[in-house]
């Protein structure tokens, strides 16, 4: 059996010594007072955050939505701070190694949300954003829902009645940042007009609001005609009531929150909006770093990948320079595709004939969970990843976007899906979900990004540097066949790394939009219209592009140390195995993590470093 530093948890109390007996005694107590405030914590999560708990196929709250009062973050803090103040009076210091680590991952967690609720009112009040909302995604809380009895039905509804309470709710936070001064940049905002016009132009019947619940879905239900006709005619007149409160939404925006919007680019326009980005940095980076050094990383890493790149145009025999080549694959019709359907086509090939079958060579036990390809539902990034749940009846989805198919590069898709399916994302939240792990671990709120980070982490760095990590992994499994798949894989590495240069420059050392996005072109081989909407993102969500490279430098720093303090006793899927069974956590704890696992593995003198 592959070891997992994370078992079952098992917990020393305060009290004296005593006998041996007696010892174990107090470790099932402890073990047992731990267990119940994870699973306390974690009701109360489901409670707070009802669609994350449908999402995590949780279905006690399947008829109610989070509240969007402002009051709910005073409450949400009080809450936390007493589960901390109850954390901490069990004594660390009586603990083994192993519960230690648990005991930090948890303390971590409830600290950086404690951290994070000091800047609310500068990130939890800018409530909308051009990528994230029911504007953005209106199929997903369908998606999400069971629809397979009348209970099921029911709770919908309720939902759907409660949403225009929920974007009234927003329209105040709104307000609030408008009233403070702490608006965001309009590039954040400006395309939410025409996403909401989108869904005003639809019927009540077109709506995504509406179908296939209540079209296909419902009439496959086992259920009497009128009660049918009875949930249709309630449906449509909730949709009409949202419709309106969608409305009151664009109008607000447009006539009060973008002629309100900050004129400045970055978090450094605030009023102590150097330290907020500070704090954002912190919690995506799981890191002290400051914004030089993550600057400075940057330019050091565009550097030494922009020397693979060189060394990949002498193997083609490319006399030009990487801006020269890269201008060139973006206008060569080889490397673009024709339709939507044949880049849709690509983005299949790709994950399930081509990665799936070589990952059982760096990967054992690996979980069966299904994974599904579906279409962007907006024009956003290249493609995006949302997990299932662990039984498999809400399977993963890659979101790719197709919407641009003649401006999409087919060079980098591979490195891309390589990234947000399979070993990435999808790999490591399957691994995540079926690993036992107390369920605040094994499921992350891939939602509400903006709030961040006034909000529970999500471990960016650990998602993200594994997801980037990936990618490189194609190198190893020969995914790249050649040296113009090489480039885009190249093209995306430079991207990551150009991030850390970028998101430094708009939110701490004054860029203003522009220079950011011919920093981007001058070094990727993707468009200008899918940089600036980057940028735009960038901008939406300081701090969060910065993870990517950070993450997957020291996942590389810590494999390489396993492999030099292993020798032959080192065995890649084992050390795939320890950071991906464990689920996220900060930086730190996973580098303690790996030398515990090492420490273990010298200690049996087994490969596998398997226990007992």
């Amino acid at each position: 059996m592959a070891y997992r530093l994370i078992g079952v948890l098992c917990l020393l109390s305060a009290a004296a010594p005593c006998s041996s007996q007696c010892s174990g005694g107090h470790r099932l107590e402890g073990a047992s007072l731990l267990t119940g405030l994870e699973t306390e914590f974690w009701d109360w999560r489901m409670r707070d955050a009802p669609l994350f708990s449908t999402a995590v196929g949780e279905t006690r709250h399947n008829d109610d939505l989070e509240s969007y009062d402002y009051s709910v973050y005073g409450q949400r803090k009080n809450t936390v701070e007493q589960f901390l103040h109850r954390l901490q009076r069990i004594d660390r210091d009586q603990l083994t190694k192993d519960q230690q680590l648990d005991y930090d991952i948890f303390l971590d967690y409830l600290q950086t949300f404690l951290a994070g609720a000091h800047w609310n009112s500068y990130f939890a009040v800018n409530s909308v954003n051009f990528l994230e909302g029911v504007h953005t995604d209106p199929g997903r809380m369908q998606a999400i829902m069971p629809f397979s009895t009348l209970p099921d039905y029911e709770n919908y509804l309720q939902r759907l009645t409660k949403l225009p309470v929920q974007i009234d709710q927003k329209i105040g936070l709104l307000q609030r940042a408008v009233s403070t001064g702490s608006t965001m940049n309009n590039v954040s905002v400006m395309a939410v007009p025409g996403q909401i016009e989108g869904l005003l132009q639809k019927s009540v019947e077109d709506s995504q609001f509406y179908q296939p619940a209540f079209t296909s879905k419902l009439d496959a239900l086992g259920i009497p005609a009128d009660t049918k006709l009875s949930l249709r005619t309630r449906a449509r007149e909730a949709v009409t009531n949202l419709t309106a409160a969608l409305q009151r939404l664009k109008t607000y925006l447009v006539h009060t929150y973008l002629p309100a919007a900050r004129s400045t680019w970055g978090m450094e326009g605030l009023g102590g909006g150097r330290e907020a980005y500070r704090r954002c940095l912190r919690y995506h980076t799981s890191t002290s770093m400051t914004p030089q050094e993550v600057h400075d990383l940057g330019l050091k890493e565009v550097a030494r990948i922009r020397g693979n790149m060189e060394a990949a145009l002498k193997r083609l025999q490319f006399s030009g320079t990487i801006k020269q080549f890269y201008d060139g694959v973006r206008t060569d019709a080889q490397f673009h595709a024709n339709s939507s359907e044949a880049l849709m086509n690509t983005y299949k090939d790709y994950i399930f004939n081509r990665i799936f079958p070589k990952l059982h060579t760096i990967f054992k036990d690996i979980p069966d969970l299904p994974l599904e390809v579906q279409p962007m539902p907006y024009d956003g990034p290249g493609g995006v990843y949302l997990s299932g749940t662990p039984d498999g009846s809400v399977p993963g989805i890659f979101y790719a976007n197709i919407m641009r198919p003649q401006e999409t590069v087919t060079i980098g898709i591979m490195a891309l899906v390589l990234h947000e399916t399979v070993p990435g994302h999808h790999l490591q939240a399957i691994y995540s979900l079926t690993s036992n792990l107390p369920k605040y671990r094994a499921f992350y709120e891939d939602d509400n990004y903006y709030r961040m980070p006034a909000t529970f982490p999500i471990n960016t760095a650990y998602l993200e540097g594994w997801a980037l990590y990936s990618e490189y992994l194609g190198e190893e499994l020969g995914l790249y066949t050649d040296d113009y798949l090489l480039m885009g894989r190249y093209s995306e590495e430079v991207f990551r790394a150009c991030r850390l240069v970028v998101d430094t420059g708009l939110h701490y050392f004054g860029w203003d939009r522009e220079r950011a996005i011919q920093y981007l072109l001058d070094n990727t081989a993707s468009p200008r219209a899918e940089m600036a909407t980057e940028v735009d993102r960038y901008l939406t969500w300081p701090g969060q592009a910065t993870a990517y490279k950070i993450g997957e430098i020291k996942i590389k720093q810590l494999r390489q140390r396993a492999t030099d303090d292993l020798g032959s006793l080192f065995h890649l899927p084992d050390f795939h195995n320890v950071l991906l069974k464990n689920g996220g956590m900060p930086l730190s704890l996973l580098e303690r993590l790996v030398d515990h696992w090492i420490a273990e593995v010298k200690a049996n003198g087994r490969p596998d470093g398997a226990i007992g």
